[in-house]
């Protein structure tokens, strides 16, 4: 455990000197919370950056568990790397470089939980493509769900308001479609937690 939280606040360092966008620590303590509970055998990870929640959820796997994760910035994989071998869980990792809507349709298995923390516009995207890749009661985790609070006052500026409308979208679509159970934590800049009911819940 020392040696797990002295990665992550080496990591921490890193992406705050460097401007890295990383699940913040309020988000990260709910964030191993709810892994912890679903002991996932395998996840799937759409958006890497330098790993810092890879190296969570690497953490909180179930025995013999594996995560998947998806990156199309090589700078930010090499770093990735660096640091979960400093963590010693690189060997319970695939990291696939791609861009997430092209990769996901690809990659094969059942998961058991899926987090999403890339594109914000492509959520609905993303969940959409692997859906018929999720394990019965799935948990899905979507980071920033509220982004900066535009969801829920209806002031984002011009340029974000497309965003902001695909964010509603995947919001609408988690919390109305009977396959899912969602509940949002309005904690960082959101958190979206949803469990896969199944198909036939339709």
């Amino acid at each position: 455990m020392d040696r797990l939280n002295a990665v992550l606040t080496e990591m921490e360092a890193y992406a705050e000197k460097y401007n890295v966008p990383i699940i913040n620590r309020e988000s990260a303590q709910l964030f191993t919370k709810i892994t912890a509970e679903a002991n996932p055998k395998l996840v799937l990870e759409i958006g890497t950056a330098i790993g810092y929640s890879t190296l969570l959820l690497a953490a909180n796997l179930a025995p013999g568990g594996k995560v998947v994760t998806i990156e199309q910035d090589e700078e930010r994989i090499v770093m990735a790397k660096h640091f979960l071998t400093k963590a010693g869980v690189l060997e319970q990792i695939e990291i696939i470089t791609g861009n997430a809507g092209e990769v996901v349709p690809a990659v094969g298995g059942k998961y058991d939980l899926v987090f999403i923390d890339a594109a914000k516009g492509q959520y609905l995207d993303y969940l959409r493509k692997v859906m018929d890749k999720l394990s019965p009661g799935a948990v899905i985790i979507a980071d920033n769900v509220l982004f900066r609070g535009w969801i829920l006052n209806n002031e984002a500026p011009r340029r974000f308001r497309t965003i902001v409308k695909r964010l509603k979208a995947y919001l609408d679509f988690v919390t109305c479609d009977p396959r899912f159970k969602t509940k949002v934590y309005h904690i960082g800049d959101g958190m979206a937690v949803s469990r896969y009911r199944g198909e036939t819940n339709l």
